[in-house]
């Protein structure tokens, strides 16, 4: 099945006898060639009023001239670069495959074989120069990638949201460069573009999204996504500023959990409504999930002063202590007051394929959000950057919000996504998300959610069952969040301040980069007024459950020893 789409893939990239007819739906054809994700029924309706821009029949002249360069030599640049290819190619294979042996010894494999400073990085690689250089010298520069850099596919790197890619992933992005298609316009991406409006269909049902009223995009990053939600909220309350600009008279404000990503703050930025206009709601200690009443008193204040409340950002798995909101509640609040309701699921999304018994209500109101942004390349380990924005009942929203007239490039084709987009130049990010579903399918998805939770469970009770560690909250997702207590401090507990409890957790950290085989995330949470502890975040399914005692282990091994001297000198 992998084979027969890629091979759609260059097919439909080439000007042959499988470039569909004008009366011919283009996506139907290219969704029997390399079969539907999703199961939607597809028909010539979908594209009846868009028969000019459908790719024309080719006529016997263009026959004639395939048949001649069909008989043509191979030009002898291109036989150049396949030699170039090949050996490349061969010679980067022997690399990956020694850093897949690496990786898969995590207990005896450090996370950084040699974690350099920028000059010590700029030494190995050597200066660039004007004229050109060898095969062998690009070789020696990516030898320079793999020694001074984490090795993210290590089971054990646990200090972002994202982990290893998988080898159909892999490939996925290796095929995406040899085409090098943009999905800007249908005619130049005809695959990608198909495959990137089937997966926004498919994970918008998933979501819980009305199957008519699902619309959406890939972008490059959650950042991405959560900015255009923000966007598209302004043009439904406020569309003249697409055009005119803010007015004195807007006084736009909006509202996101305490707990959620700065990404949010950054879109306010974007914008141009400012980052003191979005106003951050309190959040409960114990679960940090944004509180509803608080919520609802921050809209009435806003109110009160004038202003005119327009979007809510709730967070499906904060990227801290993985929290998720109460969708059901906020979505009520926002209904009342017209405000654009976005959910943020890039991390905790993955979860939405949990089995019944393990969902304990955490996407309860996903359904009546007006967006959602998530990000494949996070749980569900897909390479980055795979993330979509998911619009419900706002079909048109993207096109209004983002769509800019330029008819060089957009011809009134449904499938050229780009002019919902903010990008102009963007890659086929459809292709990795779609052949990881096909390689693993939903099942496998289910399978990663289900594990991780599991993983989570015996996470939390073997924290909860070691004197020398201590839970921060109980997990409302995948995130697992504690302290640790070093031996001494253990015999002078009175002397563990807050100080030097932040301390000694970025001893540890600093360690796991130079030293250990793991490398987990340490932070604070200001707004808690908690001081720096570890967030382990699971995901992707890459580590086993009996990791979980040694992730423990490995960091009584790096931290027992320290003392008071030890952190003195650390700010």
């Amino acid at each position: 099945l992998i084979q027969k789409i890629l091979q759609t893939c260059c097919s439909f990239g080439r000007k042959s006898t499988m470039t569909p007819s004008p009366k011919e739906n283009p996506k139907c054809s290219l969704l029997s060639s390399i079969g539907n994700v999703s199961g939607i029924s597809l028909d010539n309706s979908d594209v009846s009023n868009e028969e000019d821009s459908s790719p024309s029949i080719i006529d016997s002249s263009d026959i004639s001239i395939q048949s001649a360069q069909s008989q043509q030599e191979v030009r002898e640049e291109f036989q150049s670069k396949a030699r170039d290819f090949e050996y490349l190619l061969e010679e980067v294979t022997k690399m990956i495959l020694d850093y897949y042996d690496e990786c898969g010894r995590p207990t005896q494999t450090k996370i950084c074989d040699s974690f350099g400073a920028p000059e010590d990085i700029l030494r190995d690689l050597g200066p660039l120069t004007e004229t050109a250089g060898t095969n062998e010298d690009c070789l020696r520069d990516i030898q320079v990638c793999f020694k001074h850099s984490l090795k993210t596919m290590h089971p054990f790197f646990l200090d972002k949201l994202y982990f290893g890619s998988d080898p159909i992933g892999q490939i996925a992005e290796l095929i995406s460069a040899v085409m090098n298609a943009n999905t800007l316009v249908y005619h130049v991406s005809s695959v990608f573009s198909t495959m990137e409006v089937e997966v926004i269909q498919r994970f918008g049902e998933i979501f819980g999204f009305k199957k008519d009223s699902i619309e959406g995009i890939m972008n490059p990053g959650g950042t991405m996504s959560n900015t255009v939600a923000l966007l598209l909220a302004r043009n439904e309350h406020f569309p003249h500023v697409k055009t005119k600009g803010w007015q004195t008279k807007d006084r736009p404000v909006a509202f996101t959990a305490i707990q959620s990503h700065f990404s949010i703050r950054s879109a306010a930025m974007i914008v141009g409504m400012g980052n003191d206009n979005m106003v951050q709601v309190p959040a409960d200690r114990t679960t940090s999930q944004m509180d509803p009443s608080a919520l609802e008193q921050c809209v009435k204040d806003e109110i009160a002063k004038g202003n005119h409340p327009f979007f809510v950002n709730a967070v499906s798995g904060s990227t801290v202590m993985g929290a998720f909101d109460d969708l059901k509640a906020i979505a009520k609040i926002c209904k009342r007051y017209n405000l654009w309701l976005h959910a943020d699921a890039c991390w905790g999304g993955f979860l939405i394929f949990a089995s019944p018994e393990k969902q304990r209500n955490r996407f309860d109101g996903m359904g009546e959000v007006d967006s959602v942004s998530f990000n494949a390349h996070k749980g569900l380990g897909v390479p980055q950057q795979c993330s979509m924005l998911i619009t419900n009942n706002k079909k048109g929203a993207l096109i209004e919000s983002n769509g800019i007239e330029a008819e060089y490039l957009y011809q009134n084709n449904k499938y050229d996504v780009g002019v919902k987009s903010l990008s102009c130049g963007r890659k086929g990010d459809a292709l990795k998300l779609w052949l990881s579903i096909r390689k693993h399918g939903f099942d496998g998805f289910r399978q990663i959610a289900d594990n991780e939770l599991a993983k989570t469970e015996i996470m939390t009770k073997l924290v909860k069952a070691s004197d020398d560690f201590e839970m921060v909250a109980e997990p409302m997702g995948t995130n697992v969040c504690y302290w640790y207590t070093p031996e001494y401090f253990m015999l002078y507990p009175e002397e563990y301040t807050s100080n030097r409890k932040a301390r000694v957790h970025q001893l540890i950290f600093d360690r796991m980069k130079k030293y250990g085989t793991c490398l987990i995330q340490q932070n604070p949470l200001t707004e808690f007024s908690l001081p720096n502890f570890f967030r382990l975040a699971l995901g992707a399914d890459r580590t086993r459950f009996k990791d979980m005692e040694f992730l423990l282990e490995e960091t009584r091994r790096l931290g027992r020893d320290i003392t008071p001297s030890d952190i003195e000198s650390i700010e």
